[in-house]
């Protein structure tokens, strides 16, 4: 049997980040925020005391191409790129979670790279583990 079927496809980009804003939700965060601006996404939020702002570059259309040229790729629209970003964005927020709650890790550990310092500026951990700002 032949089918077009890709797991994941007939799942809109509304519905993966509705997806997220509850899982998010259901973790305790706070305060989300959606924002969109040259080319890219963000969710904003807080946890406990910490703020965390995560970023996802969406498609162009130049990125409309097929990442190879075989007899099975076939372009993309910049809308199903986007689907596609946001639902991969989505398993691993979802991932991340199952991690935090099962014990396996913490959830600053896993949004380690997400958490805003003071002044909405990212924190970068150096290689003597001490904090600094870029």
């Amino acid at each position: 049997m032949n089918t077009n079927y890709v797991r994941g496809a007939s799942i809109t980009a509304a519905e993966s980040q509705s997806e997220i804003q509850q899982m998010l939700m259901a973790s305790g965060a706070t305060g989300l925020r959606w924002s969109r601006e040259d080319g890219r996404a963000a969710i904003s939020f807080r946890a406990g005391p910490r703020r965390f702002r995560i970023i996802l570059a969406l498609p162009h259309t130049a990125d409309a191409l097929p990442p190879r040229s075989t007899p099975y790729a076939s372009p993309k629209s910049p809308q199903d790129l986007a689907r596609q970003r946001w639902r991969q964005l989505s398993r691993l927020i979802r991932a991340k979670l199952d991690a935090v709650d099962s014990g396996i890790t913490t959830f600053d550990q896993e949004f380690l790279g997400y958490m805003l310092g003071p002044e909405d500026g990212a924190y970068h951990l150096v290689p003597s583990t001490s904090w600094t700002r870029p």
